[in-house]
């Protein structure tokens, strides 16, 4: 699973950006709010999670869901949002392609 520190790298990466400074005034939160999300003081809240995904063009729950993993404070909440993140993460899209190329074989009318 990724972390919020890998969803802050990739974002950078996505919008070309080599700072956190830079990061954070792309996406419109603090330095020190991102600052936090690298020293584990603190998780992304959901309209953070939803400005990230934008950033990268992912599926925001992929992130919303790794987010709420971090926040977790037991194992069976961490489980249930492990199975959800796994649902909307790239391994799951990719399953679900072969499904909706199948489509395309169908007249659209």
């Amino acid at each position: 699973m990724k972390s919020t520190i890998d969803y802050l790298d990739e974002a950078k990466r996505c919008l070309g950006i080599e700072s956190d400074y830079a990061l954070a005034k792309a996406v419109n939160i603090r330095a020190s709010t991102i600052s936090g999300y690298r020293a584990g003081r603190s998780h992304f809240d959901e309209t953070t999670a939803l400005k990230i995904a934008q950033a990268c063009g992912i599926e925001p729950m992929e992130v919303i869901a790794a987010a709420a993993y971090e926040r977790a404070k037991s194992a069976d909440v961490r489980t249930i949002w492990l199975g959800a993140w796994e649902k909307f993460s790239k391994g799951f899209r990719w399953l679900a392609l072969p499904a909706n190329a199948c489509g395309a074989w169908l007249p659209q009318v």
